[in-house]
Protein backbone atom coordinates (compact mmCIF):
# COMPACT_ATOMS: atom_id res chain seq x y z
CA UNK A 1 0.00 0.00 0.00
CA UNK A 2 2.54 2.36 0.94
CA UNK A 3 4.40 1.48 -2.40
CA UNK A 4 1.08 2.79 -4.45
CA UNK A 5 1.02 6.00 -1.77
CA UNK A 6 4.77 6.25 -2.78
CA UNK A 7 4.28 6.35 -6.66
CA UNK A 8 0.72 8.62 -6.28
CA UNK A 9 3.00 11.47 -4.30
CA UNK A 10 5.46 10.90 -7.28
CA UNK A 11 3.25 11.61 -9.78
CA UNK A 12 1.92 14.48 -8.30
CA UNK A 13 5.39 15.95 -7.47
CA UNK A 14 6.57 15.34 -11.68
CA UNK A 15 3.03 17.03 -12.78
CA UNK A 16 3.62 19.63 -10.42
CA UNK A 17 6.71 20.74 -11.09
CA UNK A 18 5.75 20.02 -15.32
CA UNK A 19 2.73 22.35 -14.89
CA UNK A 20 4.82 25.07 -12.66
CA UNK A 21 6.33 26.00 -15.91
CA UNK A 22 2.91 27.07 -17.30
CA UNK A 23 2.69 29.78 -15.72
CA UNK A 24 5.80 31.17 -18.30
CA UNK A 25 3.42 29.99 -20.90
CA UNK A 26 0.68 32.43 -19.71
CA UNK A 27 3.29 35.13 -19.52
CA UNK A 28 4.46 34.76 -22.56
CA UNK A 29 0.43 34.39 -24.05
CA UNK A 30 -0.24 37.45 -22.22
CA UNK A 31 3.51 39.89 -23.01
CA UNK A 32 2.93 38.87 -26.83
CA UNK A 33 -0.82 40.33 -26.63
CA UNK A 34 0.34 43.40 -24.72
CA UNK A 35 3.30 43.51 -27.70
CA UNK A 36 0.96 42.87 -31.14
CA UNK A 37 -1.86 45.46 -29.12
CA UNK A 38 0.17 48.71 -27.79
CA UNK A 39 3.31 48.34 -30.18
CA UNK A 40 1.81 47.16 -33.71
CA UNK A 41 -1.98 47.59 -32.90
CA UNK A 42 -2.65 44.24 -33.90
CA UNK A 43 -4.37 42.27 -31.13
CA UNK A 44 -5.07 38.84 -31.12
CA UNK A 45 -8.25 36.96 -31.27
CA UNK A 46 -6.86 33.77 -29.27
CA UNK A 47 -4.26 35.29 -26.37
CA UNK A 48 -7.67 35.56 -23.81
CA UNK A 49 -8.75 32.63 -24.59
CA UNK A 50 -4.97 30.55 -24.50
CA UNK A 51 -4.10 32.03 -21.79
CA UNK A 52 -7.76 31.26 -19.63
CA UNK A 53 -7.08 27.81 -20.91
CA UNK A 54 -3.25 27.60 -19.66
CA UNK A 55 -4.61 28.62 -16.07
CA UNK A 56 -7.21 25.58 -16.34
CA UNK A 57 -4.68 23.47 -16.73
CA UNK A 58 -2.59 24.95 -13.96
CA UNK A 59 -4.95 24.93 -11.46
CA UNK A 60 -6.69 21.46 -11.98
CA UNK A 61 -3.65 19.63 -12.91
CA UNK A 62 -1.76 21.19 -10.13
CA UNK A 63 -4.11 20.41 -7.56
CA UNK A 64 -2.99 16.97 -6.15
CA UNK A 65 0.67 19.09 -5.89
CA UNK A 66 -0.94 21.41 -3.77
CA UNK A 67 -2.45 19.31 -1.60
CA UNK A 68 0.66 17.26 -1.38
CA UNK A 69 2.35 20.03 -0.44
CA UNK A 70 -0.24 21.28 2.23
CA UNK A 71 -0.82 24.37 0.15
CA UNK A 72 -4.81 23.68 0.69
CA UNK A 73 -6.97 26.66 2.34
CA UNK A 74 -8.36 25.72 5.33
CA UNK A 75 -9.40 27.03 8.84
CA UNK A 76 -5.71 26.67 10.21
CA UNK A 77 -6.79 29.08 13.50
CA UNK A 78 -9.09 26.12 14.69
CA UNK A 79 -7.89 23.23 13.08
CA UNK A 80 -3.80 24.02 14.13
CA UNK A 81 -5.38 24.36 17.54
CA UNK A 82 -5.89 20.74 17.48
CA UNK A 83 -3.00 17.49 18.33
CA UNK A 84 -1.74 15.65 14.99
CA UNK A 85 -4.32 12.87 15.99
CA UNK A 86 -6.98 14.99 16.13
CA UNK A 87 -6.45 16.92 12.82
CA UNK A 88 -6.25 13.10 11.41
CA UNK A 89 -9.53 12.34 12.37
CA UNK A 90 -10.96 15.64 11.54
CA UNK A 91 -9.40 14.44 7.53
CA UNK A 92 -10.57 11.01 7.39
CA UNK A 93 -14.05 11.96 8.64
CA UNK A 94 -15.32 15.77 7.79
CA UNK A 95 -12.90 16.61 5.27
CA UNK A 96 -13.30 13.45 3.22
CA UNK A 97 -17.02 13.39 3.40
CA UNK A 98 -17.02 17.24 2.21
CA UNK A 99 -13.99 16.51 -0.03
CA UNK A 100 -15.75 13.23 -1.62
CA UNK A 101 -18.85 15.47 -2.55
CA UNK A 102 -17.13 18.17 -4.47
CA UNK A 103 -14.79 15.36 -6.62
CA UNK A 104 -18.09 13.56 -7.22
CA UNK A 105 -19.67 16.56 -8.52
CA UNK A 106 -16.66 17.86 -10.50
CA UNK A 107 -15.76 14.54 -11.86
CA UNK A 108 -19.45 13.94 -13.32
CA UNK A 109 -20.66 17.31 -13.77
CA UNK A 110 -17.50 18.15 -15.94
CA UNK A 111 -16.77 14.97 -17.70
CA UNK A 112 -20.60 15.92 -18.76
CA UNK A 113 -20.01 19.19 -20.33
CA UNK A 114 -16.34 18.24 -21.89
CA UNK A 115 -18.15 15.39 -23.52
CA UNK A 116 -21.09 17.52 -24.65
CA UNK A 117 -17.88 20.34 -25.69
CA UNK A 118 -16.67 17.40 -27.70
CA UNK A 119 -19.68 16.13 -29.19
CA UNK A 120 -21.12 19.36 -30.36
CA UNK A 121 -17.80 20.29 -31.36
CA UNK A 122 -17.88 23.50 -29.31
CA UNK A 123 -15.43 26.49 -30.17
CA UNK A 124 -14.80 29.64 -28.08
CA UNK A 125 -17.48 32.00 -28.62
CA UNK A 126 -14.75 35.20 -27.18
CA UNK A 127 -12.62 35.40 -29.77
CA UNK A 128 -12.92 35.30 -33.98
CA UNK A 129 -10.69 32.41 -34.20
CA UNK A 130 -12.86 29.53 -33.31
CA UNK A 131 -10.73 27.59 -31.18
CA UNK A 132 -11.66 24.29 -29.64
CA UNK A 133 -13.23 24.22 -26.05
CA UNK A 134 -13.24 20.26 -25.03
CA UNK A 135 -9.54 20.09 -24.14
CA UNK A 136 -9.93 22.79 -21.57
CA UNK A 137 -12.64 21.20 -20.32
CA UNK A 138 -11.76 18.03 -20.11
CA UNK A 139 -9.03 19.29 -17.80
CA UNK A 140 -11.35 19.91 -15.29
CA UNK A 141 -12.44 15.94 -14.44
CA UNK A 142 -8.61 14.53 -14.99
CA UNK A 143 -7.47 17.06 -13.24
CA UNK A 144 -10.11 16.35 -9.97
CA UNK A 145 -9.70 12.07 -10.81
CA UNK A 146 -5.58 13.08 -10.10
CA UNK A 147 -6.67 15.21 -6.50
CA UNK A 148 -8.79 12.09 -5.76
CA UNK A 149 -5.59 10.02 -5.98
CA UNK A 150 -3.86 12.78 -3.94
CA UNK A 151 -6.74 12.92 -1.51
CA UNK A 152 -6.44 8.81 -1.57
CA UNK A 153 -2.61 8.98 -0.39
CA UNK A 154 -2.99 11.76 2.30
CA UNK A 155 -5.75 9.41 3.37
CA UNK A 156 -3.45 6.67 3.77
CA UNK A 157 -0.95 8.96 5.78
CA UNK A 158 -3.59 10.22 8.20
CA UNK A 159 -4.79 6.39 9.12
CA UNK A 160 -0.94 6.09 9.96
CA UNK A 161 -1.32 9.38 12.54
CA UNK A 162 -4.88 8.28 13.76
CA UNK A 163 -3.60 5.14 14.84
CA UNK A 164 -0.04 6.25 15.24
CA UNK A 165 1.55 4.28 13.12
CA UNK A 166 3.93 7.47 11.92
CA UNK A 167 3.31 10.93 10.99
CA UNK A 168 1.64 12.67 8.22
CA UNK A 169 4.47 13.49 6.79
Amino acid sequence: MLALVDWIDALGAWLGRAVSYLVFAMIGVIMYEIVARYFFNAPTFWSQDVSGWLQVAYVFLGGAYALQKGYFVRVDMVFERFSPKTQAVIDLTLSTVLFCCFATVMIWRGWDLAHQSWDMAETSSTGGWNGRVWPAKFLVPIGVALLALAWFAHLVRRVQTAFGRGDAR
